[in-house]
């Protein structure tokens, strides 16, 4: 045997054997036993000790200290992921560089509801991390992203028309969003709900009926609900067969008149002191249907050419009587206010042109009010988010992103549909329940940690394999 390098010397103490073998030294625990048949003592090797480097001997891998670490929450994030999975193509098509980021940003926004300065702490200590390494959501990455996103109109254009071909779709004046910027020069003045005159836009967003997903988003600027600047952005998105459906504060003639005159279809919810509404008693109401398990009676009658159908819900009415009744005996309003107001009670009045029949225009009517809802949690992170956006370009962006959580919130709500669950589970129920399913480092492998029986009772419910590619699960 060849001379021992200092280095292995080291650890050639009694009790210890060095070996070599192909440039790689081994080190054994020997020990001397008496061997009566050669009538001497020879040595036998007790362990097997491991690899002599010059840092130490490295023991062999059973037999080192088991490494545990990186516990990141992991059960929502491969929810959304699996949704995601029809948004994949067109965003690496059109944004190669940063798609990871998008996708990320977006992922965790829904999750968590935070602004932008609080992603990067929550990338880091979930399993995004794992699925998009590439991911930067540094507070000067997010400001590039949102800048670079909100300046190439042209590549969300066509991944808008890429996601949604095909389908017919509602069109919807979403929002008013209120702005501290002073960088926008397209922001009017309006006043918000506490009358506080302030700078605002808007956001359209174009809704597929088929498939229940988010299909096209544009900010507009101004206060008031325009039919020609909602039409403008409906001819940029280049989708069709869409039919416009608005709030109560966007019917007008001037809006009525320009939809018509473009041959776009319309739902609009009128205010109820609208002059041309008739509100008879309720047995004057003849039909009826089921929403939700709740009978909506209904009756209609032409104006102008147009046909205006007023719903009536009893049980509203009701609660709505109760709380005006309770204003009177509080002095804030009259008797005579009351009989002269008592017949608007749990009404809702649409004007359209379309040839739906009364159930298909409610539900499309109410359908709106789902995206609203599902919307405002996501709009909540506006003010927080505000230093980074100081451009029209980084707004854009900014809504780009909600835009991809909306599509991912709708898919999942619609996933909950089909499996009838939404009786058990909002989306942000699984969302909380699937946090619980979380991932830990041992030794360089992922480990699914311990799944409650609740959790697991959803994971099999929803059919859709969480876990499948996380490796063996912890004890």
């Amino acid at each position: 045997m060849s001379e021992l390098p200092e280095w292995v010397k080291r650890h050639k103490k009694p009790g210890i054997a060095i070996e070599e073998r192909n440039g790689r030294y081994y080190a054994t625990r020997v020990k001397s036993v008496w061997d009566p048949n050669k009538g001497r003592a020879r040595k036998i090797t007790v362990e097997y000790l491991g690899v002599v480097t010059p840092e130490g001997i490295i023991p062999p891998k059973h037999k080192r200290p088991v490494k545990v670490g990186g516990i990141r929450e992991a059960g929502h994030v491969l929810l959304l992921n699996h949704f995601a999975k029809p948004l994949l193509k067109p965003l690496q098509q059109y944004w190669p560089d940063t798609w990871q980021s998008i996708l990320a940003a977006a992922v965790l926004k829904l999750i968590y509801l935070e602004p932008f300065k609080r992603l990067s702490f929550h990338y880091e200590t979930s399993y995004a991390s794992q699925l998009w390494p590439d991911a930067a959501l540094s507070k000067n990455s997010i400001t590039q992203l949102l800048e670079k996103l909100g300046s190439d109109w042209g590549a969300q254009r066509c991944f808008f028309e890429d996601i949604s071909q095909g389908n017919t779709h509602i069109a919807i004046d979403l929002t008013q969003i209120f702005s501290a910027s002073y960088n926008i020069s397209w922001l009017e003045k309006g006043y918000n709900a506490e009358d506080i005159f302030y700078d605002q836009f808007q956001i359209l967003l174009l809704w597929s009926i088929e498939t229940h997903l988010p299909a096209f988003l544009k900010i507009l600027p101004g206060t008031a609900s325009s039919a020609r600047n909602l039409l403008h952005a409906v001819y940029e998105s280049n989708l069709r067969n869409v039919t416009v459906v608005g709030d109560k504060g966007f019917f007008s003639d001037e809006n009525v008149r320009e939809l018509e005159e473009a041959g776009v279809h319309y739902i609009l919810a009128l205010k109820r002191d609208t002059q041309f509404i008739e509100y008879p008693s309720a047995t004057q109401y003849k039909n009826y249907f089921l929403y939700r398990d709740r009978a909506q009676w209904w009756r209609e009658r032409m104006w102008k050419g147009r046909r205006v159908v007023v719903y009536l819900d009893k049980v509203m009415a009701g609660e709505e009587e109760t709380m005006f009744l309770k204003r009177v005996e509080e002095g804030r309003s009259t008797m005579k206010e009351y009989r002269k107001h008592r017949n608007w009670f749990g009404t809702l009045a649409l004007l359209t042109d379309t040839g739906m029949d009364a159930k298909e225009l409610y539900e499309m009517y109410k359908t709106r009010r789902e995206i609203e809802y599902a919307f405002d949690g996501l709009k909540n992170t506006l003010e927080c988010d505000k230093t980074w956006i100081q451009s029209r370009e980084s707004l854009q962006g900014y809504f780009f992103i909600h835009f991809i959580s909306l599509y991912l919130y709708s898919q999942v709500l619609e996933h909950l549909r089909r499996k009838d669950l939404l009786q058990r589970y909002s989306v942000r129920d699984v969302l909380c329940f699937l946090s619980k399913v979380y991932t830990v480092d041992v030794n360089g492998k992922q480990v699914v940690g311990e799944i409650t029986n609740s959790t697991r009772e959803l994971i099999d419910a929803l059919e859709i394999p969480i876990t499948k590619n996380l490796g063996s699960q912890g004890a």
